[in-house]
């Protein structure tokens, strides 16, 4: 199989095959912030592709073809969490979620605007992931462009999480 003939991978794809090829051996780099991961994604899962390819092919076939790995609710608050999410980009998202029959919960404690604003567009934001991620990231952009992050710990260490 031509790995140009699988280019360009969706984002969904490239966690997937990211996650396979680590599990067969492949390393990125350790030591990087969450963002960077993000920003590095379909590079990482360029070379992971040819990782795979050359060391399990069945694995590259599975992972082209499996769910994603990153659940909703961790999505939602990786993206909300970023310091990148804007008050513009709440208002997007609770819009386009909205346009999709979803409806952001209400707080039963007494919120402010702002942050009950805040609530619905983390919950809107699982949503789009879950069920439009293609809506998401034509809302928002790179923001919804997130990479598998490495299981030996960065993520925990990442300030804003």
């Amino acid at each position: 199989m031509d790995i140009s003939e699988l280019l360009p991978l969706s984002d969904r794809q490239a966690r997937t095959v990211i996650i396979a090829a680590e599990r067969h051996g492949f390393e990125r780099d350790p030591d990087l912030n969450a963002v960077w991961y993000d920003h590095l994604l379909h590079e990482d899962a360029e070379q992971a592709l040819g990782y795979l390819q050359t060391h399990d092919p069945d694995a590259l076939r599975d992972a082209l073809v499996a769910a994603e790995p990153i659940p909703a609710d961790r999505a939602a608050e990786r993206i909300t969490e970023s310091g990148r999410f804007s008050l513009h980009d709440a208002d997007v998202v609770i819009d386009v979620a909205k346009r999709c029959d979803f409806t952001p919960p209400t707080m039963d404690l007494p919120l402010l605007p702002m942050n009950l604003e805040w609530e619905q567009a983390r919950a809107s934001v699982a949503f789009l992931w879950e069920h439009h991620p293609a809506l998401l990231s034509e809302a928002i952009g790179e923001l919804a462009q997130l990479a598998p992050l490495p299981e030996w710990g960065v993520e925990a260490s990442a300030w804003w999480l």
